[in-house]
């Protein structure tokens, strides 16, 4: 899958643009992904995915997946290539200008995909109804997917994003149509953890990044490819520390090797409880014990 940057624009050759947020790429977004592909496959284009940057600036709510992330599964479900847009540059356009000066000059394109709720253009003021209209005046057209639900549900970025910070961990991983899980590099931490014995791995969010509700989860390591059992404490630590920098904490179970520098890939999934402060690391050495013995009796019975 190839990386677009603006110095490969305009495209040569017509395309299948899918077009949207994508965040998270959930059930939803995989279903207009592969009915793009599915569309370009049958017209012998590539499948291209217009989105944005993973910054601040770009969103008014945290993102559920990081660029690296969103790259991996957007070649998963077919894209050929990705352009990521500095929102900022296209935020003031009008419907027509976005379609003509971008969608068919710059990227060539035959069909542009979309959700059923895509909006665009300065003020949110083009729909579905509009980018069909305007992209039939040049030759092209629009599909829009209908939603995607799950037990009656419909699988969207705003929903799992809610679960997600309401700790609903399990909720959001069925909208998500995979296990929720975030991809971070282990930091120093003040090896507390080591001497209560239970050393851990640190790892902080990025400040565009959403963080899941505080608190104590059951979760899976990943490893260099191999998944180890653990622990993670999402919060700002305040039995140990009173500057409320927020890190993912995770002792991870049968393992002490030094993890500073490499990334790891935590998998959250049963909330085991809320984080709280203990009046003593005795008292915190207890709850991570017990934490640990919850965690080993929930994979035992869940894995």
């Amino acid at each position: 899958m190839k990386i677009i940057t603006v110095r490969d624009l305009p495209l040569e050759g017509e395309c299948v643009v899918s077009i949207g947020n994508f965040d998270g790429v959930h059930l939803g977004h995989a279903c207009l992904l592969e009915k793009a592909a599915e569309i370009a496959k049958a017209g012998g284009m590539p499948m291209v995915v217009f989105t944005f940057e993973d910054t601040p600036k770009n969103t008014r709510s945290k993102h559920i997946t990081r660029s690296s992330d969103k790259l991996r599964l957007l070649e998963v479900h077919g894209a050929d290539g990705v352009y990521f847009e500095d929102f900022e540059t296209c935020r003031n356009m009008t419907p027509r200008e976005f379609i003509k000066g971008i969608l068919i000059d710059r990227f060539n394109a035959k069909t542009v995909v979309c959700g059923y709720d895509y909006r665009f253009g300065v003020h949110r003021s083009g729909d579905t109804g509009v980018l069909a209209r305007i992209l039939e005046e040049y030759c092209g057209n629009a599909v829009v997917v209908p939603p995607v639900t799950v037990n009656g549900i419909v699988a969207s970025s705003t929903l799992i994003r809610q679960y997600i910070k309401d700790g609903e961990i399990n909720k959001a991983s069925e909208l998500l149509g995979r296990r929720y899980s975030f991809n971070l590099p282990v930091v120093e931490g003040r090896h507390i953890g080591r001497k209560i014995g239970f050393p851990t791995i640190n790892q902080r969010f990025p400040e565009y990044q959403l963080v899941p509700a505080y608190g104590v989860y059951a979760c899976l390591c990943e490893i260099g490819g191999v998944f180890y059992k653990g622990v993670s404490d999402i919060g700002v630590k305040p039995t140990v520390s009173d500057n409320n920098e927020v890190v993912c904490e995770t002792h991870i179970l049968d393992f002490d090797e030094d993890m500073y520098r490499r990334d790891v890939r935590i998998f959250l999934f049963s909330k085991l409880r809320d984080e709280r402060k203990f009046a003593s690391l005795d008292e915190l050495k207890q709850a991570v014990a017990n934490d640990v013995r919850k965690t080993r009796n929930y994979f035992s019975a869940n894995l």
